[in-house]
């Protein structure tokens, strides 16, 4: 017999609803003409169907599969499939499980409707098919056995996989990102409140070190790349089981479990440090880099998983308020610092705009005569309920806060404004210099020239009278653009001091391509210089150093008479510190000049 197309079956049915046979006049062959046509049509159907199609009888052995499953199975034709079983396909797990399934079919008469399987090929291949059996029974109605039908669904699997993973792993790193974290720390507590005596476990909070300055320094293509070298090099530093992930922009976490208390927690972190001691190379360029670490450990007994992070993300904060590269501990009075720290940030807020900032002056005196030759304007915080609060009680908190830029602009406006109505009001303070700070920020912006430019303009003050001072530490950190800054305000005629010398980085190298005009010796050396020798010897170093390069020198923190005499026998030019006087009011400074004349 022909085996007729489905298209050729399907369109003589519509157009003879009657038999189709050999002879139409006999009822026996049109009922057999059209039964054949039937079979046909659903042989046809059945190779065409993209789904696997298949009968098996109580021994779950095929008794015939379509065209698809055929090619499923690796066969070129159906009729190699008769009287085989899934063992001969798949593996043992699989086909035992089916095998089971179609048991139990039988058994009980209930199909299993659209069941998601795994499928895994000898060759390890996998696949996932979605599969509907149901019981197939003879003219009797008895369970003869079962008939399936399974749809490759491997490729919306594969869909759904990628976007279970983007939403739980972070893009640039492939690490499990902060819902995956949180995530795996609730299990965590969960574990804890079902269990008594369950392992401690602990969340260390990380920060790359001075990573924005590499990012504007190198480009954020350097800036991703040390990302995802920085993150190959933390997976060496935990266990299999623990969670490392990227909660966003420079920040990590890992989660440790059993920990078996804070000595193994400091001891991975300090494995952190080792690693990321040595310098990486991405895209020529070498750079180092480091990591603020803070740890917090559940046995503090904490109620939630937004509290330890919390408390991690704190301790990091305080590791790196003392030094960077270091770890540090959550202790409870690390929140409530927290807390008055964000409080004292609001404050600052509108610490402007309500003139709570001040200006006070501290003078600078020429160590030979004696004289008053300037002042270093110092800002202060007159808080409404805390009272006079000191520049390092609120400037981390400006720095940190971004609002350190408003209140270096102010200061600069008010100490030119100050230091000219001196000069005007006395014909004997017509030389009278002012020094103002400049905080990293300010400087990194590459807008100060221009700020300057403009408040001199506004003041009418000299540009010879106003004096920048820049600490080591903020010249070094924006190296490239610090020193266009500084040449710019030098070509100003502005005069530039480094501020803190010998506290910062070691910047012997760059020094004397600074154009500055001289170096101010940390008072930490001066206010010891004549209880330690070696910080006598430091002191005489630094003169020496700038002496030799034509800089002037000016020393900090002068106490005594006896540190001024010594200064004074290292040729030290100038000094400040309260030997002479503490920093003043604008009013009480005006007095101080008056009684020094």
């Amino acid at each position: 017999m022909r085996r007729r197309r489905p298209d050729e079956i399907m369109r003589r049915l519509r157009s003879n609803p009657q038999p189709v046979g050999d002879n139409p006049a006999s009822p026996v062959a049109g009922q057999g003409a059209r039964l054949d046509d039937q079979i046909s049509l659903l042989e046809a159907l059945m190779d065409h169907v993209p789904d696997a199609i298949y009968f098996k009888d109580r021994e779950s052995r095929f008794t015939r599969v379509n065209r698809y499953a055929a090619e499923r199975f690796g066969i070129t034709d159906p009729l190699l499939a008769v009287g085989r079983t899934d063992f001969d396909f798949f593996t043992d797990e699989h086909a035992a499980q089916a095998m089971r399934d179609e048991q139990e079919i039988m058994r009980t008469g209930q199909p299993l409707v659209n069941v998601e399987e795994k499928e895994t090929l000898p060759d390890d291949q996998i696949r996932w098919v979605s599969t509907t059996k149901l019981p197939l029974r003879d003219a009797q109605g008895n369970i003869i056995g079962t008939f399936g039908i399974s749809r490759d669904i491997t490729q919306r699997k594969k869909a759904e996989e990628q976007l279970q993973h983007r939403a739980f792993y972070d893009p640039l790193t492939d690490l499990p990102n902060r819902a995956l974290f949180l995530d795996r720390l609730q299990h965590m507590f969960n574990r804890s409140r079902r269990a008594l005596g369950s392992p401690v476990f602990a969340v260390l909070y990380l920060d790359l070190d001075r990573f924005k300055t590499i990012n504007d320094s190198f480009g954020h293509q350097v800036g991703d790349e040390l990302l995802v070298a920085t993150a190959r090099r933390l997976e060496r530093c935990v266990r299999p089981g623990d969670t490392l992930a990227r909660l966003g922009g420079d920040e990590f976490t890992v989660l440790l479990d059993d920990v078996r208390g804070e000595a193994y927690a400091t001891a991975v972190a300090e494995r952190i440090h080792k690693e990321l001691a040595t310098p990486l190379h991405v895209r020529g360029h070498e750079v180092f880099t480091s990591v603020s670490v803070g740890i917090a450990l559940s046995s503090a007994g904490y109620d939630s998983p937004d509290d330890m992070l919390r408390d991690a993300d704190t301790a990091m904060y305080r590791a790196k308020a003392g030094g960077r590269s270091r770890h540090q501990v959550f202790a409870s009075d690390m929140h409530q610092r927290a807390v008055s720290s964000l409080q004292l940030e609001t404050d600052l807020r509108h610490a402007l705009e309500r003139h709570e900032i001040l200006a006070h002056y501290q003078p600078i005196v020429d160590l030979g005569s004696g004289a008053v030759i300037g002042f270093e304007a110092l800002a202060r915080w007159q808080h409404p309920t805390m009272g006079m609060l000191l520049p390092d009680l609120f400037i981390p908190v400006a720095e940190e806060s971004g609002q350190v830029g408003a209140i270096g602009e102010w200061m600069l406006s008010e100490a030119c404004r100050q230091a000219r109505e001196w000069q005007r009001r006395d014909a004997r303070w017509s030389k009278l210099g002012v020094s103002v700070n400049v905080s990293g920020r300010q400087l990194s912006q590459g807008t100060l020239p221009a700020v300057v430019e403009r408040v001199l303009g506004e003041t009418g003050l000299d540009p010879s009278a106003l004096t920048l001072e820049i600490t080591e530490s903020a010249l070094m950190h924006n190296l490239n653009v610090g020193t266009v800054v500084v040449e710019r305000l030098r070509a100003m005629s502005v005069g530039l001091h480094l501020d803190d010398f010998g506290t910062g980085y070691s910047s012997l190298a760059y020094l004397h391509n600074f154009p500055v005009h001289a170096l101010k010796i940390d008072r930490s050396f001066v206010t010891r210089m004549d209880r330690a020798p070696q910080q006598g010897a430091i002191v005489r170093a630094i003169v020496s150093l700038a002496h030799n390069l034509g800089m002037d020198v000016v020393a900090e923190g002068v106490e005594t008479a006896a540190q001024a005499a010594a200064l004074r026998g290292l040729r030290c030019q100038r000094a400040q510190g309260f030997l002479f006087s503490q920093p003043l009011a604008p009013e009480n400074a005006a007095q101080f000049l008056l009684r020094s004349d």
